[in-house]
């Protein structure tokens, strides 16, 4: 991963978040020589927002704190508001 320090990333943010996108890798962001933050690829955000939604429901599931739940095909329509 490489590291670029907030003030030189200001310069390049434009070139970085193309670089990002297009090789999917990643690029941390420093202030003082501490990581402050790691830029990513909108695609590689939503897997991980889907692993982490999926641990938490495991989680909540093995504590018996979850429902009886909707068919995956009534989520989705909630979800992206699709007629029924």
């Amino acid at each position: 991963m490489d590291t670029y320090p907030i003030t030189e990333a200001r310069n390049k943010l434009g070139a970085l978040a193309r670089q990002v996108s297009a090789e999917q890798k990643h690029i941390a962001l420093s202030d003082r020589g501490q990581t402050m933050a790691v830029l990513i690829s909108p695609a590689e955000l939503e897997e991980l927002e889907y692993h982490r939604a999926t641990a938490d429901y495991l989680a909540r599931k093995a504590r018996g704190e979850t429902g009886p739940g909707v068919s995956h095909d009534e989520a989705r329509r909630q979800v992206l508001g699709e007629a029924s």
